[in-house]
């Protein structure tokens, strides 16, 4: 062994002494902030095996992986912003097993603990976060099923909530009297049966209607009994509808749902028997009391199976209107004349219409605005082909071909039109968007200035995407 000099000793006392300061400045920065937080990988649950947790494979679903890869860089980014310090050396070492709800409290006594989840259901996204705040044994569980698109600011938002709740229970269980301040959205209870009044306004107009065509069906024109009849069908109705608002909950979506299961089908009927010269004259009206009952009916089996929404209903609408438009211009292309009014073909698509853009609407998933801004524009290009071939109908003289064309011209115009439109308001598709099945996006141009002050700027070219 090599003794050390007597001038040596000194130099290794002090160099010693600098190494346990050094060792316990350390230890002192390695103790777990209150701030610090264990941000988990997130796990998936497969649409073929649901009950099962696992991590993101992006071979076998790659759907769900990359939505996954985008929620863990959220959570992350919400996380720092509401100060809290991202633990990146446990992660990697954290197993499966150890990722269930019923250890995550064993990582939580000196830090946060979060563990996100996600699976699909149907086209939306299940967002369940697992939070474990420091110093307690409270799972707090956050779920939200969401639109792709909506996951950023939905993931923001869960993931504050659970903070601001996690640091009151941190602070009872320290002992701590602080209040828990609250949130910034006010609980609110959705109300019961918000499409009441469209429902009972709906039910009102049919029960008249019903009662009117009760009184002339009779083959009675006295005026001292019809009036009685339509009100007491308006009473009638305005009661049923009341009743149904209070036994289900029935929303807005699905009260004009049913209206175009009446209104359509009944306006078939009365159509279809004008067109086939329905006698006596009074029976007419009982074809349409039989189509309202008929859509009514379907419309009530459709919503048994699931709600409607808003736009669905405006779609279911739209559908009906169109139908009875194109039915006509069909019946008239037909015929290749003008002069007639089309009351079969306008019968037949008014059914068909809203029968199809019913069972479509019980499918999709789209806004009101969207759909009235697509018949707006399918409007704007059934006249513009109308305009456009105007000089066929000019003249005392006009053939059956020219009526034709100018008749095709218009349905032509009216589906471009309504492709276009639909086109137009397809919602961007974002990271997030079931559409966006590409991962990366090309992209060329400027990526740097130059760092000379004349100089040119760097070109290139990449890729771009979720990775």
């Amino acid at each position: 062994m090599t003794r050390l000099g007597a001038a040596q000793k000194p130099k290794v006392v002090a160099m010693g002494m600098l190494v346990g300061a050094l060792a316990t400045a350390w230890t002192v920065r390695a103790q777990a902030d209150p701030d610090d937080a264990l941000l988990l990988p997130t796990l998936v649950r497969p649409t073929d095996r649901p009950e099962v947790l696992r991590r993101p494979d992006a071979s076998s679903h790659p759907q769900l992986a990359r939505w996954a890869r985008q929620l863990d860089w959220i959570l992350g980014e919400a996380a720092q912003d509401l100060g809290l310090t991202i633990d990146v050396t446990v992660r990697p070492q954290v197993s499966l097993e150890e990722l269930s709800e019923a250890t995550l409290v064993g990582h939580a006594r000196d830090s946060w603990v979060i563990s996100p989840r996600l699976s699909l259901v149907g086209s939306k996204l299940r967002v369940r976060i697992v939070a474990v705040a420091p110093g307690t044994e409270v799972l707090m569980v956050r779920v939200r099923e969401l639109e792709p698109r909506e996951l950023d600011v939905s993931a923001m938002v869960m993931m504050r909530d659970l903070v601001v709740a996690g640091h009151g229970r941190a602070a009872q269980a320290d002992g701590n009297d602080a209040i828990t301040p609250a949130a910034d959205e006010p609980a609110v209870t959705p109300a019961r049966s918000e499409g009441r009044a469209v429902l009972a306004l709906n039910g009102a107009i049919l029960g008249g209607y019903v009662g009117f065509s009760l009184q002339r069906a009779s083959g009675s024109d006295d005026a001292r009994l019809l009036y009685p009849l339509i009100a007491l069908g308006t009473g009638v109705g305005l009661g049923a509808s009341m009743i149904a608002a209070s036994e289900w909950d029935v929303g807005i979506g699905d009260a004009w749902y049913l209206s175009a299961g009446a209104w359509w089908p009944a306006a078939s009927g009365l159509l279809l028997a004008r067109a086939y010269d329905v006698q006596p004259v009074e029976d007419r009206f009982i074809y349409g009391l039989v189509g309202a009952s008929s859509g009514m009916t379907l419309a009530t089996v459709s919503l048994s199976l699931a709600p409607m929404s808003t736009g669905g209903a405006t779609l279911t609408h739209s559908g009906g209107a169109w139908g009875t438009v194109l039915g006509g211009l069909v019946e008239l292309y037909a015929q290749g004349r003008t002069d007639e009014s089309p009351l079969r073909g306008m019968g037949y698509g008014a059914g068909i219409g809203v029968l199809t853009a019913g069972v479509l609407a019980t499918q999709v998933d789209l806004e009101p605005s969207r759909v009235l801004l697509v018949d707006l524009v399918a409007a704007l290009g059934g006249l513009t082909g109308a305009a456009v071939s105007s000089p066929f109908v000019f003249g005392e003289e006009r053939t059956a071909s020219e009526n034709r064309a100018w008749l095709a011209s218009m349905a032509g115009g009216t589906v471009l039109g309504a492709a276009i439109g639909f086109g137009l308001t397809k919602p961007a598709a974002g990271p997030n968007d079931t559409a966006a099945l590409l991962a990366a996006v090309p992209y060329a141009g400027v990526i740097a200035p130059s760092p000379y002050p004349n100089g040119s700027p760097a070109l290139g070219g990449g890729l771009r995407g979720v990775w």
